[in-house]
């Protein structure tokens, strides 16, 4: 069972009621402020917005932000992007392997989601988004214990700037090595070991039950069990092909028994999840991460689904 945590943010307003909004590196032909503007027209209400180093002038790099450029003047344009059309953000996403083996690749790796996180303090954004990851020549223990020193002066700026550090929970198999899991946060026992490490109740999860369906793994009982710990919430789908998994067995995860879907295509049970995170006070974003390969032809087509998921999610938000 987990350990009590408090919440982290103990005087911040809550929420103004769940949503459903997108992580919007689907649309990648098409500009943050371009993707803003459709989806505030498509009727979202958030982005989650993935983050990259960047080597353009600008503060925004197709649908990615750059957060090495958010100056006072990129804040104040953002900000009037973000009233015009009445989105939030919902949470700022890095995807680095922040235990990965060269020093000086790792180094700069916690530099940028240092970074991000200022980035998201100057923005009034609560929650950024990072991986574990993993170390392939060490122990899983070992790695997460790594983890934990490395994450000190991020957890140091979190605290500092309000801002929450959401792990991402999906294993991420066959990162670093075929069959292998890629990121050290995949199960309920692994983030008691991350909470444990990381000293602070500024770090929780960036939740996704998608990959718990394959991994079975109670991805319902596990919200009331980390309730406090779930700061972001994934909404993705998973379909599992059980005469595949007979044939390769559950040793080869990428053997193609499962596959990623939209929201309502695959195997999670969203009126009991959604029912459940509202049980529990999560009051923020349904964060669609779009990555269908039956709808995936067309940016229209990813446009198309979206729109389906936020239709479906919708209709079970009270």
């Amino acid at each position: 069972m987990p350990t009590s945590r408090h919440p982290f943010f103990m005087d911040t307003p809550e929420a103004e009621t769940m949503h459903v909004g997108f992580l919007t590196a689907c649309l990648s032909g098409v500009s943050l402020p371009e993707v803003a503007r459709w989806a505030a027209e498509a009727g979202f209400a958030s982005l989650e917005v993935p983050c990259h180093g960047g080597t353009g002038t600008g503060w925004f790099d197709g649908p990615a932000l750059n957060p090495g450029k958010v100056d006072d003047a990129a804040a104040f344009e953002i900000e009037q992007l973000l009233a015009a059309t009445g989105l939030a953000v919902s949470c700022l996403t890095t995807s680095d392997n922040l235990l990965e083996p060269d020093d000086s690749r790792r180094e700069r790796h916690w530099q940028f989601l240092t970074e991000t996180i200022r980035a998201a303090g100057r923005l009034g954004v609560r929650t950024v988004s990072c991986r574990v990851g993993r170390n392939p020549s060490l122990r899983i223990g070992e790695c997460i214990a790594i983890w934990g020193r490395l994450a000190a002066g991020a957890v140091a700026a979190a605290e500092e700037c309000g801002v929450r550090i959401a792990v991402e929970n999906s294993p991420l198999v066959g990162w670093q090595a075929e069959d292998v899991p890629g990121n050290l946060a995949f199960s309920p026992e692994l983030w008691e070991k991350i909470f444990t490490h990381a000293h602070s109740d500024a770090v929780g999860l960036n939740f996704d039950p998608a990959p718990l369906v394959w991994l079975e793994v109670d991805y319902v009982e596990a919200v009331t069990a980390y309730a406090e710990s779930i700061f972001h919430v994934r909404a993705n789908d998973v379909e599992v092909f059980a005469d595949r998994r007979s044939d390769c067995s559950v040793l080869r995860p990428n053997g193609g028994w499962w596959r990623r879907r939209l929201p309502g295509h695959g195997q999670v049970a969203w009126p009991r999840l959604i029912s459940r995170l509202q049980e529990n006070r999560y009051d923020g974003a349904l964060s669609i991460a779009y990555d269908d390969p039956v709808f995936n032809d067309s940016p229209e087509a990813v446009k198309r689904g979206l729109a389906f998921g936020r239709r479906f999610l919708g209709r079970y938000i009270v």
